[in-house]
C-alpha cells in the first residue's frame, strides 16, 4: 500500500484527486491540508510515503514547502501537481527536490502510474510539462547545440525510459527516436546511452 498526503489550497480539487486515487486498491489517501503550514502541523510523517503538492499557494508556496519537507522528511517522495506552465517556476520546483512534476489536467492513468513509479525511487516529468532544463547555465563553450526534439529525447532517456517508451511519451515513431539518438551520439562523440547521459550531466544539460 502507498500512503498519500495531499496539500492544495482548493478543497474541491483535493476531493477530486481523492476520488480518483480511491479507485486503485494500492493507494490510500490518509490526509490533506489546504496550506503547507497546515500540512506540517497535521501530517504524520511516519505514515506518509508520497505527498502531492500544489506549487502556488498562499503564505508559503510549493517550492519553499518542498524544500522544507525534504529537509525535515528526506525519505518522503514529493510530486508537484500544478497548473502552472512557467518554466522558471518549474525549474525552481525541480531543484527544490521534487520527485515528479505533473500538470493538474493529467489523466487518471498518468497520475497513478507516476505515483507508483515514484514510490520505487524513480523521478518523472509528466506529459506536456514545459521543457525547463535549458534554463541551467553553463559557461563551457563546448556544449553541443541541440534541437528541441533532441533535448526532449535526452531528458526522457535520463529518466531511464527505453527508446520505445520515449517514442510513446513524445508520440513519435521509434525510428524517429533512433534518428535523434544517432544525432545525440554524434554531437556528444559517444556511442552508448550511459556515456551520453554521463557527459550530458557533466555539462549540466540534464540533471
Amino acid at each position: 500500500m502507498i500512503y498519500l498526503y495531499l496539500i492544495d489550497d482548493h478543497p474541491l480539487f483535493i476531493n477530486g484527486v481523492k476520488a480518483v486515487l480511491e479507485t486503485d486498491t494500492d493507494l490510500a489517501v490518509i490526509g490533506s491540508a489546504n496550506s503547507c503550514r497546515e500540512g506540517l502541523e497535521t501530517m504524520n510523517s511516519k505514515q506518509v510515503d508520497i505527498i502531492l503538492l500544489d506549487l502556488l499557494m498562499p503564505e508559503l508556496n510549493g517550492v519553499a514547502c518542498a524544500r522544507t519537507l525534504k529537509r525535515l522528511f528526506p525519505d518522503i517522495k514529493i510530486i508537484a501537481l500544478t497548473g502552472e506552465l512557467d518554466e522558471n517556476l518549474l525549474h525552481d520546483a525541480w531543484l527544490s527536490g521534487m520527485d515528479a512534476i505533473l500538470l493538474k489536467y493529467c489523466g487518471r492513468e498518468e497520475l497513478i502510474e507516476t505515483i507508483k513509479t515514484v514510490s520505487h525511487g524513480n523521478k518523472i516529468i509528466g506529459k506536456n510539462v514545459p521543457y525547463f532544463f535549458s534554463l541551467e547555465k553553463n559557461d563551457d563553450p563546448n556544449i553541443p547545440q541541440l534541437t528541441r526534439r533532441e533535448e526532449d529525447v535526452l531528458k526522457l532517456l535520463a529518466l531511464d525510459l527505453s527508446r520505445r517508451e520515449v517514442s510513446e511519451r513524445l508520440s513519435i515513431s521509434l525510428d524517429a527516436v533512433h534518428f535523434h539518438c544517432k544525432n545525440l551520439f554524434r554531437k556528444f562523440n559517444k556511442n552508448k546511452i550511459t556515456s551520453l547521459l554521463t557527459e550530458a550531466r557533466r555539462l549540466s544539460i540534464i540533471r
